[in-house]
């Protein structure tokens, strides 16, 4: 694969702190925007991967960042304060692992992305304190009113939707995540078998002020435009912009690093503070009343409920149960013992293969219900979430209580703002 670009990769050991860093990615991209208007790209396209680390009730030092991953045969050497060069086990240079926030790293490279969508999947399955970062469809919609207000009504934008219902049959294939964060669609030209499911991948690349009064509209006739898995934030320093995907990959086609890394941060921002409210609304847990007399307790902490549009079939929720619970790699990353109560009434007793904390789980053909007890990190909503409506119910509601999950993150977006020379 290497040897289709004509590779002129940064010099990382070069790099001595972030404003280095920032000014080495700022002159390749720079270069390469010649490539790009000529549609001849010689060299892969910056991309950035964000990664949740541990949770909100436990702090990493950047010792303790190194060991985590060590442990996994990666190397990171020391720029500066919460900054990386990272190597894999072979010594190849993977890209610049940065701590944007306490609980989110990002990690800047120039490799290929068919290398990197499979070592940094690979890297996160073999690492309970590290999980991506998840952008439901009802996140990216509170996003898409963020666009609007950061970018000029004629720029254009890219969204791309995908709804993939690959429990509608009991499929022998590995249940991995290799494709995700795909920014191509896989070619069917050579598949073996006639496959019928829904599959839907619908990419919408337009002027804002086109699409802007029509996506709600979209949403209401066909369910799998809610669940989006790409959304492109137009850069407003220069030409291009930079494309979010719902599994934390974020690819810079814009002329400017500084202008790709702000959109990162202003997104990050945003997303440590959905994390701290799902946690905040959700943990579970019982305490004493301070307010009355005797043994009375009280219980703290909301179910988080999804509510399917339409009842699933039997078949399929017997495949999503399966698939789910008796394969170790699963698009869910839950494990656990399915006690049946029913045809279509599973209870789980299980644990979540990120940092494996407890959760209980309620599964019906209506819908789905999640108790998360107090230190479960809210990573597991957000990937639940996600994963739901990618792949079984692309028009699904989610509550967290009595709060649907939307209005959770606009109040996690709430005075956040884009700050170009963050």
């Amino acid at each position: 694969m290497r040897g289709m670009y004509n590779m002129v990769e940064p010099t990382f050991q070069t790099i001595h702190s972030r404003h280095e860093m920032v000014r080495c990615f700022d002159g390749y991209v720079s270069d390469q925007m010649e490539e790009l208007d000529e549609r001849r790209l010689k060299r892969p396209l910056v991309k950035t991967f964000l990664l949740e680390l541990l949770n909100g009730t436990r702090s990493c030092a950047d010792s303790a960042l190194r060991a985590v991953f060590a442990r996994r045969r990666v190397q990171l050497d020391q720029i500066e304060e919460g900054l990386f060069l990272t190597k894999d086990e072979s010594g190849q240079q993977m890209g610049i692992l940065e701590r944007l926030r306490p609980r989110v790293l990002a990690l800047y490279s120039t490799l290929e992305s068919a290398e990197l969508r499979r070592w940094v999947p690979q890297l996160v399955r073999r690492s309970p304190e590290l999980d991506h970062v998840w952008l439901s469809g009802f996140t990216f919609n509170v996003l898409w009113g963020l666009m609007l207000r950061l970018s000029r009504p004629q720029r254009f934008t890219r969204l791309v939707f995908t709804h993939q219902s690959i429990f509608e049959i009991d499929s022998q294939a590995p249940d991995g995540d290799e494709d995700e964060g795909s920014a191509e669609p896989p070619s069917d030209e050579d598949e073996a078998e006639v496959v019928e499911r829904r599959d839907t991948r619908v990419t919408l690349v337009d002027r804002v002020c086109e699409i802007q009064g029509k996506l709600h509209k979209l949403q209401e006739l066909y369910s799998p435009f809610y669940a989006i898995s790409q959304l492109r934030f137009p850069s407003p320093v220069g030409r291009g912009g930079h494309d979010f995907f719902d599994n934390g990959q974020v690819t810079n086609r814009s002329e400017s690093f500084r202008d790709h890394r702000s959109h990162v941060l202003f997104v990050v921002r945003i997303y440590e503070r959905l994390l701290q409210r799902t946690e905040d609304e959700a943990w579970y847990s019982i305490s004493d009343s301070a307010n009355l007399p005797g043994t009375f307790r009280k219980i703290i902490g909301a179910p988080v409920v999804v509510r399917f549009r339409e009842p699933l079939s039997p078949e399929v929720f017997d495949h999503w149960v399966k698939l789910t619970f008796e394969r170790k790699r699963n698009k869910f990353r839950l494990w656990g013992q399915p006690l049946r109560l029913g045809p279509t009434k599973v209870h789980v007793y299980g644990v979540d293969r990120h940092l494996w904390q407890p959760l209980f789980l309620e599964l019906t053909a209506k819908g789905c219900t999640a108790i998360i007890p107090n230190g479960t990190c809210g990573n597991t909503v957000h990937r639940l979430v996600t994963n739901i409506q990618r792949y079984l119910d692309p028009g699904a509601k989610a509550f967290i209580g009595n709060r649907t999950f939307e209005a959770v993150v606009e109040d996690s977006a709430s005075g956040v703002q884009y700050d170009p020379e963050a």
